[in-house]
């Protein structure tokens, strides 16, 4: 039976800004479903007397052009046919993280997905000695900040990341894709924030890749059974390995 760490995650509250990411993404999603199906758009009828406008996804635009379609006032023209789209960048992973090595700390653990609860903060992985990947961020190795979380453990009783605050720059992180890909990344910082906080720039989908090691630190609340603070350790990505 997997034993609960209740409160001794390092779980952040993420920001607004990137929920509303998370839903446009879906929606994007959903509109090159249905989308997608076809490389031609339909045929345009171009109408010569009147300003553009758009009806019903026809597109109407004025024009000064022969009649070819025999209907007074209308112009029909080829239908423009889509480019295809450019094969997506071979160097760019795609496919989520399934293992977390740390050599320093003889970390060797299988990484899970997690998603946010009703309160915006980050779920924790089910199984208490697995670290947690914030499945609506990056993938580790592909543009942006790829978040992985885990569990402290209790004073005097360390657990996955128990010791993550004894790394140093320079120290390697090695994170296993579904690909079976290795992605090297080195230890460049580190600092707290205070509980139910998070920096700016966390989880973001945008610049270098990176990855985000977040934990409990600071002082231990009895009472709520929780840390003050969260320990995040920030690594730059080198490569394959």
């Amino acid at each position: 039976m997997v034993r609960a760490w209740p409160g001794v995650t390092g779980r952040v509250r993420l920001p607004t800004r990137l929920m509303g990411e998370v839903a446009l993404v879906a929606l994007l999603a959903i509109t090159l479903a249905f989308s997608g199906r076809d490389t031609a758009t339909p045929a345009k009828f171009v109408y010569d007397d009147g300003p553009a406008t758009t009806l019903a996804g026809i597109e109407l635009m004025q024009v000064s052009a022969n009649n070819l379609s025999g209907k007074p006032g209308w112009t029909s023209i080829q239908p423009v046919v889509t480019p295809a789209l450019p094969p997506p960048d071979p160097s760019i992973p795609t496919a989520p993280p399934v293992q977390l090595l740390i050599p320093a700390l003889d970390v060797h653990r299988a990484v899970e997905k997690v998603g946010v609860d009703s309160s915006g903060a980050m779920k924790v992985p089910v199984n208490s000695w697995n670290a947690g990947w914030f499945k609506y961020g990056p993938v580790p190795g592909a543009p942006g900040d790829a978040v992985i979380e885990g569990h402290a453990g209790y004073p005097g009783q360390p657990v996955l990341f128990g010791r993550l605050h004894t790394l140093q720059a320079g120290d390697r992180i090695i994170v296993v894709l579904a690909d079976k890909s290795r992605r090297l990344f080195i230890v460049v910082s580190k600092h707290t924030v205070l509980a139910g906080t998070a920096p700016a720039g966390l989880a973001d989908p945008y610049g270098r890749p990176r990855l985000t090691l977040i934990t409990c630190t600071g002082t231990w609340d009895k009472q709520n059974y929780t840390y003050s603070e969260r320990l995040l350790v920030e690594a730059r990505y080198v490569g394959l390995v």
